[in-house]
């Protein structure tokens, strides 16, 4: 054979193998992340593994929580038994290449990590993989693992175990953990927005928020003076689809600013007055809480409609850098086009992306660029934060969101209904009654069936005519040993050219026109009052105490349902 004919056979074996190379390198790339696992100068095959070695989760069960940190342990199962080398991997489910549908790529399985220098560090024989630091016998080992962010889907961890240089195990149902995305949120976290809202009319809305952060709580970095912490006003609105007060992973105004950072709500209020009339149809707002009433319960009364049926609302913590709690786009609209009745949401902190402070009374840091709404940095491992290593899963909630139907204004849409159905409302529904034919029946003494007729108060000034007060409500409250304790309320309604305005909904074409309130009578006639009261009360089963629409049985969140039916959220004390 000829020294050319030779160079050419050395070319063509040196491109089979850099062909064979590039095969290898895109299988392994299409069949996700694959390494030599085998334990150093071991020339044995792996032996099946018996059960005496284990790797487990600390913390969860088959899901994890994106973006939060977990201990991977391997431990020994029967008392005694030790090992000297280990690996864990992390390995991502396949998905299509969106540049290529013919491939698959791996997702990003998080971040395997030492937790403790001595006992364990990065190898270079596997990316992103741990191993053991030295071969003295061990019978436990921790290491960290950050998973991977939302939409990551499943990872699986896999584990090596060398009980000696001869004998080791490898993956395997007690060697590794396959734990999927937990796609159930907080239930501060907003459901589906329901696009084809056609319920009928309006309802009036009372939304309750009651503080829960205290020293008995969240007794880690609490402020040292029991005065110093307090909570902003709430301010929020009731609003359409195309209107965002604030959302994750958006900016906030500056009034937000002010009203996270300083506790001011003034500019926040202004920016969504701007708005009203364009996307939203109510400023919600009530009165912060401070020492020694920081868990009492605050009120608002706010209005929706067909087209404004979600509400948003957010309450500055004070001291923080920038963090809140709320509800953002909160639908009112059920699936069936029927108002929500009842909710209680517990609320945990955001973070508004616009100082860097790490803990409750951080001095003042800008943030530059300014972030977007997050989640409070979570599971931190900054011993300053208050959050220092907890799961958001193991916290207890910041404050607590009631939003209750106080009651409803139909619509002509009520008499629409199909051929032999006499009736639009299922049993069990207590909304008014319908509203009467003919516009005329707004400006005489009549009323719908069920209500007190409108008379006018002759103890107001003429020139800002207002309804007389309705009798108060009920006492609404939890019946405790035949003891009711809460709150109960009256409102009244000014009159413009002897409508009543807000008692019918006066807005549509077919009635009158809208008829627009003088802001002075607004401010020197309070249209609505409350008080707490206390009454006897008849008791009743458990069962009837714990209504579905309370703590255990929430509405669908997307794509699953809350954690608060696995959470127990009861205060200790």
């Amino acid at each position: 054979m000829t020294q050319q004919h030779q160079t050419s056979v050395l070319k063509m074996q040196q491109r089979l193998l850099k062909l064979l190379f590039w095969i290898v390198l895109f299988v392994n790339y299409t069949r996700g992340f694959r390494c030599d696992r085998k334990p150093f100068g071991t020339t044995s095959v792996a032996s099946a593994p018996d059960g005496r070695f284990k790797l487990q989760v600390v913390g969860t069960d088959n899901t994890y929580v994106p973006n939060q940190s977990y201990t991977v342990q391997i431990t020994e199962k029967d008392g005694e038994s030790q090992f000297i080398g280990f690996m864990i991997s992390a390995e991502g489910d396949l998905k299509p290449d969106p540049r290529s549908p013919r491939r698959s790529v791996a997702q990003f399985p998080g971040v395997l990590s030492p937790a403790d220098p001595m006992s364990a560090k990065f190898t270079d024989r596997c990316l992103g993989s741990v191993e053991q630091a030295s071969n003295l016998p061990k019978s436990l080992v921790e290491i960290r693992w950050a998973s991977p962010p939302a939409g990551s889907g499943c990872v699986t961890l896999r584990a090596m175990v060398a009980e000696n240089e001869d004998t080791w195990y490898i993956d395997g149902a007690p060697l590794s953990r396959r734990l999927c995305e937990d796609l159930r949120q907080p239930d501060d976290a907003a459901p589906q927005i329901n696009e084809n809202c056609e319920v009928c009319g309006e309802a009036k809305y009372e939304v309750e928020f009651t503080g829960m952060w205290s020293r008995n709580t969240h007794p880690q970095q609490y402020p040292e003076n029991d005065w110093t912490p307090q909570y902003s006003d709430l301010v929020g609105a009731s609003h359409g689809t195309q209107y965002i007060l604030w959302a994750p992973g958006s900016l906030v105004s500056e009034g937000f600013r002010d009203l996270v950072e300083h506790a001011n709500s003034s500019k926040l209020e202004g920016e969504i007055v701007e708005k009203i009339g364009d996307d939203v149809r109510t400023l919600i707002k009530s009165k912060g809480l401070s020492y020694p009433k920081m868990n009492n319960p605050t009120h608002a009364i706010f209005r929706t409609d067909k087209n404004h049926h979600l509400v948003t609302v957010a309450v500055g913590i004070v001291p923080s850098p920038d963090w809140f709690l709320g509800v953002t786009r909160f639908d009112l609209c059920q699936e069936d086009s029927t108002w929500l009745k009842d909710r209680e949401l517990y609320l945990f902190p955001w973070d508004a992306g616009t100082d860097n402070g790490v803990s409750y009374e951080s001095p003042k840091s800008l943030t530059f660029p300014q972030g977007a709404v997050s989640r409070v940095d979570m599971n931190s491992y900054d011993r300053n934060s208050p959050f220092y290593q907890i799961d958001i899963k193991d916290l207890h909630p910041f404050g607590k969101l009631r939003l209750r139907l106080i009651r409803t204004y139909h619509d002509e849409c009520e008499s629409s209904t199909e051929e032999g159905d006499t009736s639009t409302e299922e049993s069990g529904k207590e909304e008014t009654a319908a509203e009467p034919e003919e516009p005329s029946r707004y400006q005489n003494g009549d009323h719908v069936e069920g209500e007190q007729p409108i008379v006018e108060d002759p103890e107001v000034s003429k020139d800002c005519p207002m309804t007389k007060w309705q009798d108060w409500s009920e006492c609404n409250g939890r019946c405790v040993n035949g003891v009711v304790r809460g709150y109960r309320w009256k409102e009244r309604y000014h009159l413009v050219d002897g409508v009543p305005v807000e008692k019918y909904n006066v807005g549509d074409s077919w009635r009158t026109p809208r008829k627009e309130v003088p802001q002075k009578c607004k401010d020197e006639n309070p249209d609505f009052e409350q008080e707490e009261c206390e009454d006897t009360c008849d008791e009743k089963p458990k069962e009837e105490q714990m209504p579905t629409v309370g703590r255990q049985v929430m509405t669908r969140i997307v794509p699953g349902n809350t954690w608060s039916k696995k959470r127990d959220l009861t205060v200790r004390h």
